[in-house]
Formats: structure tokens, sequence, C-alpha cells
């Protein structure tokens, strides 16, 4: 701050008039520097307020302490450092029953996630070099917890199917109930063997993309490597209350699964092998929709001969559906 000697106001040996103004007006333009500028002024006073002009817009600062140093230019208003949390409960009880918006807010973009402390708990990051929307949870998780990001067509969720009893077993010819280590499940080892899978798709499948019945299986007995593990199937859609069990199905189209080379692949129990049928979500005749139920019925389509394997035991099924951006299960 600028310092000046006083004007001599003595009625007979001061200052004229002329004089004094034109000392006011210097000292006014060499007051209006030490508040607006490209540069700080020198030798500030602490509280001193200071208008940055190498900045557009201009950004209002004041030399303050707000850390354990010494004080420094601080911008004030949205684009300030705050000493203390931000509040935005007007209630004087602080209820948290009608808090105000932060509107246009945005969680902080990084390349990198900072470091997870119990000080930064609940510190919301998204890490632009993926997208991720990350939460500082090192009470709980010991570090950070990545939320769930939905992405049309591409972001899967799963329902597993149930496969405890008889029920949906073919009554003529229907798989055998068989064991493998620890793994209970239905052996397949005839092409006849069928078991009917039910479910009700999920109201948040995405309503445009085709769903996928996953069967989880082991070998019955050791195989040769690179056999195929082929299955076929049909299915039906029924629109509760306007639709028969007897309606015609609609076939899948066949799927196989290499069994690979693998030593313990390939050996009795081996595995777990995954074979994927597809359920076309538009078929003219058994269309899928939100709530609707679904009959799938499964079948091997080859069992042993050339570079086909023998009985796999089914110990798991789920449905894989594409999710509606929002999450949301039901």
């Amino acid at each position: 701050m600028p310092t000046w000697a006083p004007l001599n106001d003595d009625p007979n040996t001061g200052d004229s008039i002329p004089v004094a103004f034109l000392e006011l007006e210097g000292r006014t333009v060499e007051l209006r520097t030490c508040f607006v500028g490209a540069t700080p002024p020198t030798n500030p006073q602490e509280g001193q307020l200071w208008l940055d002009s190498a900045v557009v817009p201009y950004r209002l600062k004041q030399y303050v302490r707000i850390d354990g140093g010494g004080p420094s230019w601080q911008p004030i208003g949205p684009l300030s450092r705050l000493p203390a949390s931000i509040n935005a409960d007007p209630s004087i009880v602080d209820d948290r029953l009608a808090p105000w918006e932060h509107k246009a807010l945005r969680v902080e973009n990084r390349n990198a996630l900072p470091a997870a402390s119990p000080l930064n708990a609940g510190l919301l990051v998204y890490r632009i070099t993926d997208g991720e929307l990350w939460l500082a949870d090192m009470p709980v998780s010991a570090g950070w917890k990545g939320l769930l990001s939905i992405t049309p067509a591409a972001s899967f969720d799963t329902v597993e199917l149930p496969l405890e009893g008889d029920i949906g077993n073919d009554a003529v010819n229907p798989p055998t109930k068989a064991r493998k280590g620890a793994l209970e499940g239905w052996l397949f080892d005839d092409v006849l063997e069928k078991r009917t899978l039910a479910f009700v798709v999920p109201k948040n499948w995405q309503g445009t993309t085709d769903a996928r019945l996953r069967v989880f299986q082991l070998l019955n007995q050791a195989q040769l490597a690179g056999d195929d593990i082929e299955w076929s199937g049909e299915v039906r859609t029924l629109i509760p209350g306007q639709e028969k069990v007897g309606k015609a199905a609609t076939a899948l189209v066949d799927a196989a699964t290499d069994i690979g080379a693998d030593v313990d692949g390939v050996d009795d129990g081996g595995g777990p092998h995954v074979t994927e049928l597809v359920i076309d979500h538009d078929d003219p005749v058994n269309p899928l929709s939100a709530g609707c139920l679904v009959l799938v019925t499964l079948w091997r389509k080859s069992v042993g001969g050339a570079g086909k394997s023998g009985g796999v035991v089914v110990f798991r099924a789920d449905l894989a559906y594409a999710q509606r951006p929002r999450h949301e299960r039901a």
C-alpha cells in the first residue's frame, strides 16, 4: 500500500486548494492501481482487495490467510478455496429437510485418482482416462470404490435361473442328476434329454437388444482337445393373461463351445465351459418384452463322435441382457 505525507491544512501556511486537489487526484490514481491491475499490488496489507484484470472475466482476490502459513492472494466467490465445508442447508438446526440446490455442479475431472484417506471419505472423482466415477471410501473399502456405469447395449446384467428340483425336466427324456466334485447339476448325455427354463424379462432390460442364455457346464468324462460342446434349443415368450403355453416355439440358433486344449479343461470334470445361446429380441412370433414370461427348452445337438464332446453336467444357467442407462432391478 502506498504511504503519503498528510496534507498541510493550516489556513495560513497550508497547501493551496489547487495543490490539494492535484495531490488528491494523484493519490486517487495511485490508489486505484493498488486495487485493479494485471499484477498484484506491492506491499499488500492483510485483508486488502485486488481485482485481477489479467484474466477474463476479472477475478476478485483478497490478501488473507486460509491455511497455516502467511497471507496470500486468494480468489473470492465460486473460484475461491474455502477454509470450511459448504453448508447448503438454510435451516438453523441443520435438519437437511430443504437444502439448496448446487446448480451446474460438476464432479472433479482427473487423469488419476488422488490418495484415498479417512479425511477425504466421500470424495467423488470422474477419471477422464476411462470415464469412470469413483468414490473415496477408505473407512469401508480401504481405498477407492468404482461406481456403476451403464452403457446401453454394452453393460450387461444377469439373472441366475433355478436348476433345483425336477421341475422343467422333460417328462419322457429328462437329464440325470449328477455330481462332479463339489458341484451338483444335471447330466446331459443324450440328444433327446431336455429341460425347460422359465424366467420373466426384467424391467430394466434395455429393450432393443438380444438376450443371452448362458449354460455353465463340466465335462462328464475326458475329451479330446478342441472338441465342441453343441447345444440346440427353442423359445416361447408369453405375455401374461394373453397367450397360452402351447404357443408355437421359435428355434434358437445352435451354439457351440470349443473346450480348448488345456489339460485340466479337457479332463473328466474339466471346465467350467460356458455356452451362450442368443434369444432374438424382435422375433416376429416370440418377441421379448419387459415383464413377459420366457420358456427356453434346451437339449444337446450332438453327444460324442468326431470333434464332439460327450456328456456334460450343467450346474448353472443365467440370463444376460443389456440394461437401461438407469440401473434398476425389478
